[in-house]
């Protein structure tokens, strides 16, 4: 009888034993996976370069099957790969970002390849750019501000002709000053929240 069942089994021929505490299969985390960041340092346009790093961490965790596969406070390195600063009387500073490793709980380092989704501060263009808010408004108001207040002291010390004199002056003064300064930089100050959107999958 035991030599019937030991043939039996040597006919099914070899089984794949699989033990209990193996290696587990990674965690995948999808392309278009939105994972908001929060920065750690302050940046700006006035006196950062390009290829100075980014220091953000996730404020939220990210789950996978009711798995936490990126817990908040995971750590976010990136490097700036273009700074514009604004320019004479018309041109906005922007910042051009780049998020390329997440540092894991335990230390473990993963590429990430990704685009940026948003942030609370300045205007998305294009896939990695922040903008800052055009300044052409605010000078114009400057100049017209400067031009009435020449001209109510221009009528105070010499009548009407005065008035128009003190007032063309005053708005050339305020042009001139336009002209030769620069708008106003972008700053993204510690906190910031950003939004970068997953370009490729990523293992866990």
């Amino acid at each position: 009888m035991l030599g019937l069942i030991l043939m039996a089994l040597m006919l099914q021929g070899p089984r794949n034993i699989q033990l209990e505490g193996g290696p587990k299969p990674p965690i995948v985390i999808e392309k278009g996976t939105v994972i908001p960041v929060e920065l750690t340092r302050t940046l700006s346009t006035k006196n950062i370069k390009e290829g100075d790093n980014v220091f953000a961490r996730t404020v939220f965790p990210i789950s996978v099957n009711n798995q936490i596969a990126i817990p908040v406070g995971t750590d976010v390195l990136g490097v700036i790969k273009e700074v514009q600063r604004p320019g004479r009387v018309k041109g906005k500073a922007s910042l051009t970002l780049s998020f390329q490793m997440m540092t894991l709980p335990g230390g473990i380092k993963m590429p990430i390849y990704a685009s940026l989704g948003g942030s609370d501060t300045g205007n998305r263009e294009g896939e990695a750019t922040i903008q800052g808010d055009s300044s052409k408004g605010k000078d114009i108001g400057n100049i017209a501000k400067a031009g009435a207040t020449g001209g109510v002291l221009g009528g105070v010390l010499a009548g009407k002709k005065g008035a128009a004199i003190g007032g063309g002056g005053s708005a050339t003064v305020a042009l001139a000053g336009v002209l030769l300064s620069r708008g106003e930089d972008l700053t993204l100050e510690k906190g910031t929240t950003i939004e970068i959107v997953l370009d490729e999958q990523l293992e866990i």
